[in-house]
């Protein structure tokens, strides 16, 4: 239940830095873009729609895996993710290889010195 919740909550804050970051039709057309074409886009997008109605749209979309389409980049969300996804898993991969290396290392070093500053120092940083 508790996860549930900070996934609610979670989505409500994406939500909230999505509707404060501007209107993304800015990002879509250019500043000549006239008015009528503006709230075509902006229609078509949805975003004429009650805040609450976008907020359940989008969070019934996130469960459903659609993650929509990126204003900034035109293409799907998913789609994004999924060229990135290598190079994240193995960033995370190295950085957990490094932390239990140097921690077992640090962990050895505070067992068999116990009393030295080194090992306080280890203790304290870790």
């Amino acid at each position: 239940i508790q996860a549930a919740a900070v996934l609610a909550v979670v989505r409500l804050i994406a939500f909230s830095m999505f509707r404060f970051a501007g209107d993304p039709v800015n990002q879509i057309v250019g500043p000549d873009t006239p008015a009528s074409e503006r709230a075509e886009i902006r229609k078509s997008l949805g975003l004429d729609d009650p805040v609450l109605m976008q907020f359940a749209r989008y969070a019934g979309d996130v469960v459903r895996g659609r993650l929509g389409i990126s204003y900034q980049f035109r293409q799907p969300v998913s789609q994004l993710l999924a060229e990135r996804m290598p190079a994240t898993l193995e960033l995370a991969f190295c950085a957990t290889v490094f932390a239990l290396v140097v921690g077992v290392l640090m962990g050895v070093y505070c067992a068999l010195r116990r009393d030295s500053w080194l090992a306080g120092l280890f203790q304290a940083v870790s």
